[in-house]
């Protein structure tokens, strides 16, 4: 009796062991992928990025898009969930709003990867890895990138706008923080305007447009922070409509950009524009891609995985040329 028990309880962890390890694999799992604009040249990149190497993973990805419609994301969520994918990866419309929906996902058993939208303090227990860059630091960089173009010529003040990416997002508003402790290294210099382009290539050009306008008649600005490179090419191509000379010496337009497009980085070579900061697309999708083929196969995720960044000016730009190429 003990032998037919103990062979009984063998039989059964077997399958359990086997049933575990078929488990394991991220082969034939199901994601839906949430994101904001498929139009913007970072988004699609990306986007491009971890479906393919999902694929090679043997990952199936469903694409859901949203013009930065938070009730629309939050539908998909729950449609995900009601659809029974096996993992939701994100880049969330707007970091506060995402949370409920987040939540009926954590309630419903379903993995959540946070990709490039960073989340909201306080909402660990909501998903499984964020993957990006530190958002705050990309702004700092932009900052101490004016910082520099403005002391390379012995100047110390300036009055700066800013034209940004989506204010309501989380990645704008922590930019925005960064920039704007980096400029407390010069004190005299001045932010006048801080507009949302929602990072939209046309809505930056027409408010770079509006923004020369307006500052004309007092002056006209010294430095122009593009939150995107997309952004940064639109008000160049307002500042060269306006006559506006581009560059840093004193009585020429500032302009500082990140993401590191390929446009920004032809600008940059072109002397039109001063700096941009690395923030690649391809390597935050595959990544991404990576840590659901990690939890799928059962190894263990860490909370966070925060890409490096660095500043890109003319001095090192060869370096950068090929990896900001989309």
């Amino acid at each position: 009796m003990n032998k037919i028990l103990k062979l009984a309880i063998a039989v059964a962890g077997s399958v359990i062991v086997g049933l575990g390890s078929a488990q394991a694999d991220p082969k034939g799992k199901k994601v839906a992928f949430l994101i904001t604009s498929p139009t913007n040249p970072f988004i699609a990149e990306l986007t491009k990025n971890f479906v393919a190497k999902a694929n090679s993973f043997g990952m199936e990805v469903t694409t859901f898009n949203t013009p930065f419609d938070v009730a629309l994301q939050s539908q998909q969520v729950d449609d995900a969930i009601a659809r029974k994918f096996d993992m939701i990866a994100i880049i969330a419309a707007a970091e506060g709003a995402i949370v409920p929906a987040m939540t009926r996902a954590r309630d419903a058993k379903m993995p959540v990867i946070m990709v490039n939208t960073p989340p909201r303090a306080g909402t660990a227990d909501l998903y499984l890895t964020f993957v990006g860059e530190d958002h705050t630091e990309l702004g700092r960089i932009a900052g101490q990138g004016v910082v520099q173009a403005l002391k390379e010529n012995g100047r110390d003040s300036g009055r700066v706008a800013l034209i940004t990416g989506s204010l309501q997002e989380g990645v704008g508003p922590r930019r925005v923080v960064g920039f704007k402790e980096a400029l407390k290294a010069l004190p005299k210099v001045q932010i006048v305007a801080t507009e949302d382009a929602k990072w939209d290539t046309a809505a930056s050009e027409r408010i770079a447009g509006q923004l020369y306008a307006r500052f004309a008649p007092t002056g006209g600005l010294d430095v122009l922070y593009g939150m995107a490179d997309n952004q940064t090419v639109a008000a160049i191509k307002a500042a060269e409509a306006a006559n506006i000379p581009l560059g840093t010496k004193k009585g020429e337009l500032i302009v500082v950009g990140s993401n590191c497009l390929r446009q920004g980085i032809e600008m940059i070579k072109a002397g039109k524009q001063y700096s941009t900061s690395v923030q690649i697309p391809a390597r935050t999708g595959e990544r991404s891609a990576e840590l659901a083929a990690d939890y799928f196969n059962g190894k263990t995720v860490p909370k966070e995985v925060i890409l490096p960044v660095e500043l890109v000016t003319k001095a090192n730009v060869e370096k950068w040329e090929k990896p900001c190429s989309f």
